[in-house]
């Protein structure tokens, strides 16, 4: 075909046969390992010039005594500052020693104060080497000065480095904190913009064209099956376990009993012909009672993402140990950013009720999902109520 592309002109990753792969220039390939590299020539560039400004008029000894002194003596104090950082994180920390750390005070200090095994090498052979230099000289600020501020720039620069290679700050604590400063980079906000464009923001919404919105579904439903759903909003269930079973009727020890879903929302979307959206309706027998007319309609349903993120927990793949560590610090990452997103929509903020609940009481029983609901229900009617609604 005249029209045919050049294979050579596609931009598509290949597959080698070793097991590499072959990026196209336009597309992001792994990064290697140059400024590790980087890093090492230029801790020893400036450990080479450190020897050479110290070794001006003095003998071979001196300066590689000196040299020896000051680094260890930087890498303690750097050391050192590192470490009342993390005593400032700690009593942070202690604040939320319950709800982090299962009362846990132990736990508080290793997550706060643990350092790996070669920083732990490291700074005790400093240590050793700081307690030789006080015993050597008289006066080690004056003798880590004696020689001059470039051998002591130098050796202060390369000691940084020496520090950041070894990963001073490295921590389970450090690992939390980097991740609530990702800026939505991090998994529970990545889950939460996927969860809102690609389910909330569709299903929510009226846009104005033939769509009926959530609002819209429920007013239609009400009038076909003569019923009332006393809050028009989806309800999302976000347990602290992250497990939500397939049908909620369990989670509610059976006080809640499905009902005929909301109309679908059928749309084209990624290559899928009438991809289509639902959400289900519950109605709910306070007290389990069933035989009495007081059932209350809901339209509730779990967060599917922290669904997947839970099996993901129950596989053995790569990452699935470090997710399990930072579950909670996920699933709240998750619910803050999905509220945020929620209320600075305006098409949406009215439209939903995140629920973020730890599922199992003091005794490790389940918690009855339905009491929650009903809780939020008559919470939501009475500021409807308040606000002349």
């Amino acid at each position: 075909m005249a029209s045919a592309i050049d294979c050579n002109e596609l931009q598509v990753v290949k597959e080698l046969r070793g097991g590499g792969l072959l990026y196209p220039k336009n597309i992001p390939g792994d990064r290697g390992n140059t400024a590790l590299i980087t890093q090492i020539i230029l801790t020893i560039l400036l450990m080479m010039l450190c020897a050479y400004y110290a070794s001006r008029n003095r003998d071979l000894n001196d300066y590689i005594k000196y040299c020896v002194y000051c680094t260890a003596s930087n890498v303690i104090l750097i050391s050192l500052c590192n470490f009342l950082m993390r005593i400032t994180n700690l009593f942070e920390e202690l604040r939320h020693v319950h709800a982090r750390y299962d009362d846990k005070i132990l736990k508080v200090f290793a997550v706060a104060l643990e350092y790996n095994t070669l920083c732990i090498i490291i700074i005790a052979v400093c240590i050793s080497s700081l307690i030789a230099m006080i015993m050597a000289v008289k006066n080690p600020i004056m003798f880590l000065w004696s020689h001059g501020p470039e051998p002591y720039i130098c050796s202060l620069l390369s000691s940084m480095i020496i520090l950041r290679l070894i990963n001073i700050d490295e921590s389970r604590l450090d690992t939390v904190l980097k991740v609530s400063q990702m800026k939505g980079l991090d998994y529970g906000s990545s889950m939460a913009y996927s969860y809102f464009y690609g389910y909330l923001n569709i299903v929510l919404p009226s846009v104005g064209d033939e769509k009926k919105g959530l609002y819209e579904n429920i007013k239609v439903y009400e009038s076909q099956n003569g019923v009332e759903v006393p809050v028009k909003k989806l309800f999302i269930l976000i347990p602290t376990s992250l497990h939500i079973p397939p049908n909620l009727e369990e989670a509610s020890y059976y006080w809640m009993e499905s009902a005929k879903k909301l109309e679908s929302v059928v749309k084209h979307r990624a290559g899928v012909v009438h991809r289509t959206y639902h959400n289900s309706v519950y109605k709910i027998h306070p007290r389990g009672q069933r035989g009495n007319d007081s059932k209350v309609y809901v339209i509730t349903e779990g967060a599917t993402p922290l669904l997947t993120f839970y099996e993901v927990l129950e596989h053995s793949d790569k990452d699935s140990s470090s997710y399990k560590e930072y579950k909670k610090e996920i699933a709240g990452s998750f619910y803050r950013t999905l509220r945020h997103i929620i209320r600075s929509k305006p098409e949406c903020r009215d439209l939903c009720e995140l629920i973020y609940y730890e599922d199992y009481d003091s005794d490790g029983k389940k918690v009855n999902i339905a009491e929650i609901l009903l809780e939020k229900i008559e919470e939501q009617i009475s500021l409807a109520s308040y606000y002349g609604q």
